[in-house]
């Protein structure tokens, strides 16, 4: 799940540059990984109008353990040069293998949008703020006074092409260069601004910079022939008691300490207590939820629409007593079927884990998703932590699914049904972009700034 939040890293810093050309480098926890290059360009509209033009192209690599994953984001757009509205996107995205596109137009004010993965397809639509801009252009739009006054401006968010609210605020440096945080759907990013133009950004202490590459990151030069493993570096070490057999648990009790607690969701399988302890359990025996839309949709990346998803899943629940024998079996399929367990790609579609038999967490997770979906069961797509062995937590991917009247956690990785109770569940995933731009912010906020202590726990019986 670790690399859920790279792409929307690749979105957040793409409106540093307001010189015709700037190369940034892209650091991850002091050690470079990547570089970023964007060309403005304003040019005369046949209308008698004016076009400010962006493209963009990011470039990143990060070990996760023994593997390398790379992300190329390819990107883009226009605005109007007096207003600084929205006028046109197009961005392309590639994670080791698979590729994304992302379109969006301005029609006469509504902003119609097209994302494509895999041969599926989603589309949207809706009427544009009249002060909106890209968010990778506010700075164009905002003045010195602007950010010093501080406030609110409503942006396109360039991951998820929906609209939302940012804030901002601002200081003066004694050598005229402005400070300026911005809070992006809360998570605080941090810039050094001169004459327009990002010299430096920062997010979650450090985690990521972007720094102009005429200018020096503090610290001194990034090391030769380093780099950072992104298991590590988002790993959370137990605090408390020791459980040998995790994947054994059926209650633990866990205490956290996180600016972001209060968004931990309460749901069928973990309830909050006081000073900010959780109580997960794996079984659900008086859960009333009900299953929503995006718990049987097909879309993008869980695409249970898929004719080759559709007939695996018949094959595999043909003869099944009950759903939860359906469930046992998908998710047995599953584990068997990904033979190749590694952190090889980006975010593939099911259909895309079903050719390739190879995925990590995700890649599970997705794959029993569409399944589950394709066989008439509702199902979850969780994501959150889970303990090893060792006493360490990993943001990782899982699954609820609905089968005869009652949730059941399951987690395809391991071959579990039900899963156990060593884990936090941090979001729940949607159907479509901004549900998925919401688990790349769930990630990043409880990176590098949380502390998790097991206070007891039960095994099955």
């Amino acid at each position: 799940m670790q690399k859920r939040f790279l792409s929307v890293l690749l979105i957040l810093f793409s409106f540093q540059i307001y010189a015709e050309t700037n190369v940034y480098k892209i650091s991850m926890m002091g050690m470079e990984i990547g570089k970023s290059t964007e060309i403005w360009e304003e040019k005369s509209t046949p209308d008698g109008g004016c076009e400010l033009s962006l493209s963009s192209v990011s470039e990143m690599t990060i070990s996760r353990g023994s593997f390398a994953l790379s992300l190329k984001s390819d990107t883009s757009l226009a605005i109007d040069c007096r207003t600084f509205r929205p006028l046109k996107i197009r961005s392309k995205v590639s994670e080791m293998g698979t590729e994304t596109l992302s379109e969006g137009a301005n029609e006469n004010g509504v902003f119609r949008t097209k994302i494509t993965k895999n041969g599926s397809t989603e589309n949207s639509s809706f009427k544009l703020n009249g002060n909106v801009t890209f968010f990778g252009t506010i700075f164009r739009k905002l003045s010195e006074n602007d950010l010093l006054k501080g406030g609110k401006i409503p942006i396109i968010s360039e991951e998820s092409l929906t609209e939302s609210e940012i804030s901002y605020t601002a200081s003066k440096n004694g050598d005229g260069t402005l400070s300026v945080t911005v809070d992006f759907q809360g998570i605080p990013i941090k810039y050094t601004v001169s004459n327009k133009t990002v010299v430096r950004s920062e997010m979650q202490n450090g985690l990521l910079v972007y720094e102009l590459e005429k200018n020096q990151v503090p610290g001194g030069k990034t090391p030769a022939n380093s780099s950072v493993d992104l298991l590590d570096a988002s790993q959370i070490v137990n605090d408390g008691i020791s459980i040998k057999y995790p994947r054994k648990t059926s209650k633990t009790v866990f205490a956290v300490e996180s600016a972001n607690f209060s968004e931990i969701p309460e749901t069928c399988f973990q309830k909050k207590g006081a000073n900010n302890t959780l109580t997960v359990r794996n079984s659900a025996e008086n859960c009333q939820n009900s299953p929503t839309v995006s718990d049987t949709s097909s879309n993008i990346e869980e695409d249970s629409s898929n004719p080759a998803i559709v007939q695996t899943a018949k094959k595999i629940v043909l003869g099944s007593s009950n759903q939860a024998e359906m469930v046992k079996r998908i998710s047995n399929f599953v584990y068997k079927h990904i033979k190749n367990k590694n952190y090889n790609h980006g975010t593939l579609s099911a259909s895309e884990v079903l050719k390739l038999q190879s995925g990590d967490c995700t890649e599970h997770s997705s794959l029993f998703a569409a399944l589950a979906r394709a066989a008439g069961i509702p199902v979850k797509m969780v994501y959150g932590l889970v303990m090893n062995s060792s006493g360490q937590l990993f943001f990782h991917n899982w699954n609820e699914a609905f089968a005869d009247g009652k949730w059941i956690p399951v987690d395809s990785t391991f071959g579990i049904v039900p899963a156990d109770s060593s884990r936090i569940t941090l979001i729940y995933g949607g159907h479509d972009s901004k549900s998925r731009e919401n688990v790349s912010i769930s990630v990043l906020k409880f990176m590098n700034n949380t502390k998790i202590a097991v206070q007891g726990f039960s095994n099955e019986k």
